[in-house]
């Protein structure tokens, strides 16, 4: 029963970072990838219809950590209290700058999308034991390239060409952020630091070839593995989720009928997003 619950904590938060990671990649990168208020519209016009559906996982997660892991989610907030509310305070402002978005939000927009992923590169950096500036520097880079992928893909013409380039530009750096946060993620067992280094590469090198080849769905799903990498590290780090920090067994039996009515609505909801928004092959 315990593992059922780490596994769905895993698949929801990994559901967050894949998806909602190029939200925040969109935001960071909108004032200077689009270039006048047309372009603006255009590339947040591209990102809007997910957004909403994207932030479902944080909600499902965070309600599977509150109920299920108690304890760890106490642990969390009194350890990294500084570094959490700095992310509250950047998710709600991004989601109403996306909201109510008007060229006078956008400074707003660009640096809550900023916020977010800072914060939640140093919360990552210092839950696998690696430098917090690395991650607070690296995370952001590795949303912005998942934001551009996703614009290549959604977008034509000029602004797809643009967005191409900027994904081909942006994979180095990326590459040297994995490659540097998987070598120095002191929590990770020293088995996997090359597995986790070369499991980015692949990724990275996937996404490339793929954007070189015009491929965009298919890059798309590299660099949404690529993001949801770090999660997957980090529940299986160790010490990081044990049966200590768990609910009592009569408590997960009875949230295992919440989950199991939520879970297929969360699927459907984001399902019937992306088929009513899907671009033609």
């Amino acid at each position: 029963m315990e593992k059922v619950w780490v596994v769905l904590l895993t698949v929801l938060t990994c559901g967050y970072f894949a998806l909602a990671g190029f939200d925040y990649g969109v935001g960071v990168l909108l004032r200077a990838f689009a270039r006048d208020e047309r372009e603006r519209r255009l590339v947040l016009r591209a990102m809007t219809p997910f957004f909403l559906g994207n932030e479902v996982w944080l909600v499902a997660a965070v309600g599977v950590l509150f109920g299920a892991f108690p304890r760890l989610e106490g642990e969390l907030l009194s350890s990294q209290h500084t570094a959490f509310t700095v992310l509250l305070v950047a998710l709600v402002a991004f989601t109403a700058a996306v909201q109510l978005r008007s060229p006078a939000w956008d400074p707003v927009l660009v640096g809550a999308a900023l916020l977010v992923a800072v914060a939640w590169g140093v919360l990552l950096g210092r839950v696998l034991g690696g430098p917090a500036w690395l991650w607070a520097a690296g995370l952001p880079a590795l949303f912005a390239l998942h934001g551009v992928v996703f614009l290549a893909w959604r977008l034509r013409g000029d602004l797809r060409a643009r967005a191409a380039r900027w994904a081909l530009a942006l994979a180095p750096a990326a590459a040297v952020f994995t490659v540097a946060a998987a070598l120095t993620a002191g929590a990770v067992p020293e088995p996997a630091y090359g597995l986790a280094a070369a499991v980015a590469l692949a990724l990275l090198g996937g996404a490339w070839l793929a954007v070189r080849a015009g491929r965009w769905r298919a890059a798309f799903g590299c660099t949404a593995a690529l993001c949801a990498l770090p999660v997957v590290a980090v529940f299986g780090a160790r010490d990081v989720v044990t049966t200590s920090v768990m609910a009592d067994l009569p408590t997960l039996r009875a949230l295992g009928w919440v989950a199991l009515a939520v879970l297929p609505l969360v699927l459907l909801f984001q399902w019937t997003t992306w088929w009513a928004h899907r671009v033609p092959r």
